[in-house]
């Protein structure tokens, strides 16, 4: 490992040194050995009610980062699993970081518009959707977690329909969507905190392949995208490779999308070129990737 750290693989801590400089790299390797917590988003419940009930199950909250959910703060040593909480069986609380639901707000899809969140499993992204005014439809080309999928917005309460739907099969004919949303599969560098076995699994290798596939999904969602539509790309990696350089070819190959960015979150969640992006070392959250491209024609 050398002088690296022993908790993270050295080939990834000398990339993060790279793209964030020795201090903020060591304050995100502290972030990710850090005990993950629990985030609740009021999903039924209004934030209140949620707070209150916690309170009388024993448990305290803080307000999450930029106010969006709640953290379970106490007792820390017996949080029970998010299925033994006040409101789970209610759909009260999606278990949701405020970097994804942040990703939904960004998107800033107008109310009524309807929408494909084509990788949607475990569903969050697509409930948050909703939440905010659109009319989902949500699919996810691995079939074993469409039952999670399904069980989210049953519990959530809200009318999502479900399908077992390949992005790169075609599933749909024409460009009638006035928002896509693609929420790919990554290498979910930013997560580590909540999954710490994943940085023995990642690799520069990985990397490569997950941009390939990415790009994939990307190029597969434009059909569905009707004129002055939206495709919304998310991911939860670090990565460059798989965030802005999957944007930027696709914009090279696709002169009919022009990014746009959004004012629905505050700026220094915002990068030079308009895209959202948090950090776990800067807004103790996860990390998170999203970019709003509008097609003109």
């Amino acid at each position: 490992m050398g002088d690296a750290s022993p908790s993270h693989p050295d080939w990834l801590v000398q990339r993060w040194r790279g793209s964030f400089g020795a201090e903020e790299a060591q304050r995100l390797l502290a972030w990710n050995d850090t005990k993950s917590r629990l985030v609740l988003q009021p999903a039924r419940w209004d934030t209140e009610t949620l707070a209150t009930r916690l309170q009388e199950a024993g448990l305290e909250t803080r307000p999450a980062p930029y106010a969006v959910g709640l953290v379970v703060t106490h007792p820390a040593s017996r949080i029970p699993h998010p299925a033994k909480l006040p409101g789970f069986t209610e759909g009260g609380f999606l278990v949701q970081d405020p970097a994804h639901a942040l990703v939904c707000r960004f998107a800033a899809i107008p109310a009524g518009a309807r929408v494909y969140d084509a990788c949607a499993a475990p569903g969050g992204k697509a409930v948050t959707l909703e939440r905010l005014g659109a009319r989902v439809v949500a699919g996810d080309a691995r079939r074993d977690r469409l039952a999670r999928l399904a069980d989210t917005t049953r519990r959530a309460g809200v009318a999502i329909r479900v399908l077992g739907a390949d992005l790169l099969a075609a599933p749909f004919a024409g460009a009638a969507w006035d928002a896509v949303l693609v929420d790919a599969p990554c290498t979910a560098t930013g997560t580590m905190a909540r999954h710490p076995d994943a940085r023995w699994r990642v690799t520069a290798r990985a990397i490569a392949r997950a941009a390939v596939r990415q790009r994939a999904l990307l190029e597969a969602a434009v059909r569905l995208v009707r004129p002055g539509g939206l495709l919304v790309y998310a991911t939860c990696s670090l990565e460059p490779e798989e965030n802005t350089d999957v944007v930027n070819a696709f914009l090279t190959d696709h002169a009919e999308f022009t990014r746009a960015t959004a004012a629905a979150v505050a700026p220094e969640l915002l990068t030079p070129a308009g895209d959202f992006q948090s950090l776990p070392q800067r807004h103790g959250m996860d990390g998170a990737y999203a970019a709003r491209l509008v097609r003109k024609h």
